[in-house]
């Protein structure tokens, strides 16, 4: 059997600016997300195994989150297909903003249709491509525990294309907290163990 934990990373400037953030904008965290790295340390390292392969999001959001935790470095692999959807030229934007310029768009988007691709950016299914690619495979690693640190679309646009299986897709899973953590279980079957757990 195979353990995947699933880690957001900590809040972002642009997630206190109220600001549309994807895998084409590199925010770093603010206070607040260091602050909950810092209440969320010993908690994260009670809920981890002690060995673990660490695949990361090469942004800096995520790279800090690793940092923040201390999580374990010792096998860490970054790798773009855990990235955060990319919101191409809706990136950096109020939602105001963008629904002024493109409302049909961000209605489709708000209703999960996985073909919706913002001008410039990926659609909900591109996401769901990759991340279901990347986590079939490391799940057939020879780690028997691996870590990721990611994204609130990307974990739950990829977990819900998981769960489903080969059914057409259908966001079935909430995006996720900042600095939280949930676990799948691979086996025979996929079950999934728990989500959003948070600790501060």
């Amino acid at each position: 059997m195979t353990n995947l934990f699933f880690i957001r990373h900590a809040h972002t400037v642009l997630n206190g600016k109220r600001l549309f953030q994807g895998g084409q904008t590199d925010s770093e965290l603010d206070e607040v997300g260091k602050r909950q790295l810092a209440d969320s340390a010993s908690g994260m390292k009670n809920a981890l195994p002690s060995s673990y392969l660490l695949v990361c999001s090469p942004l800096i959001r995520t790279k800090q989150t690793a940092e923040g935790l201390h999580l374990n470095t010792e096998n860490e692999i970054f790798d773009k297909k855990i990235q955060e959807i990319g919101f191409g030229t809706w990136e950096g934007r109020s939602l105001e903003s963008v629904k002024n310029e493109f409302p049909s768009e961000v209605a489709r988007y708000y209703t999960n249709d996985p073909t919706m691709t913002p001008q410039g950016g990926e659609s909900i299914q591109s996401v769901a491509n990759r991340m279901v690619a990347a986590i079939n495979y490391y799940a057939k690693s020879d780690y028997q525990n691996v870590v990721f640190v990611s994204h609130g679309n990307s974990i739950s646009i990829g977990l819900s294309a998981l769960l489903l299986e080969s059914a057409p897709f259908k966001r079935i899973i909430a995006v996720p907290d900042n600095v939280s953590v949930s676990k799948l279980a691979f086996d025979d079957n996929i079950s999934l163990k728990y989500y959003n757990h948070t600790f501060y």
